[in-house]
């Protein structure tokens, strides 16, 4: 018996909104870096912006991307407004929402647990994305902070997870 997924619908219970739905008609492949703008999740569906943590491709991941500046406003006397003085710029903040879903009426243990295990390895990992590549220029790499695996009620082959990442760039310290 074919069983059929609105994912849009799963991403609306589980965190409030619908992603939106893109047209991969006329659209290029890949990034001017090479990587993929589309991959194939369940039943050969496209689905926009895959996402590849370490070695595992996360499945039918929402990514956003996110950063500030550290900026210092000085007041000065006589003047309207302030004086801006950059001082540096954070890490980029990444936020992962994905939907893992299984052919079969099996609870997806295996795929649970190799994303687990990327959280439990407690080092820096690899992320490729069209999105990342952009930002992450150096070595791409990235360190979960966080990761939750909310509620889904009666579906026993679906799960969905959500995960926070911070960038994480090499430094020389050099010491004189």
């Amino acid at each position: 018996m074919p069983v059929s997924y609105d994912l849009k619908k799963i991403f609306k219970d589980t965190w409030g909104y619908h992603p939106p739905v893109f047209d991969i008609a006329d659209q290029p492949e890949q990034s001017s870096k090479k990587v993929d703008y589309f991959a194939k999740g369940l039943f050969g569906r496209p689905y926009f912006m895959p996402v590849k943590l370490g070695e595992v491709n996360l499945p039918n991941p929402v990514i956003k991307v996110t950063n500030k500046k550290t900026i210092v406003e000085s007041v000065l006397v006589g003047r309207i407004g302030t004086v801006k003085e950059l001082i540096g710029q954070e890490d980029y903040k990444i936020n992962i929402k994905g939907i893992i879903i299984i052919e079969n009426n099996s609870y997806p243990e295996a795929e649970i647990t190799a994303i687990h295990e990327l959280y439990s390895k407690n080092t820096n990992l690899t992320i490729s994305s069209a999105l990342t590549d952009i930002f992450l220029t150096d070595n791409n790499s990235v360190v979960i902070t966080d990761i939750s695996w909310p509620e889904m009620a009666g579906i026993q082959n679906v799960k969905t997870f959500e995960m926070n990442l911070v960038s994480d760039r090499a430094f020389e310290l050099i010491i004189k």
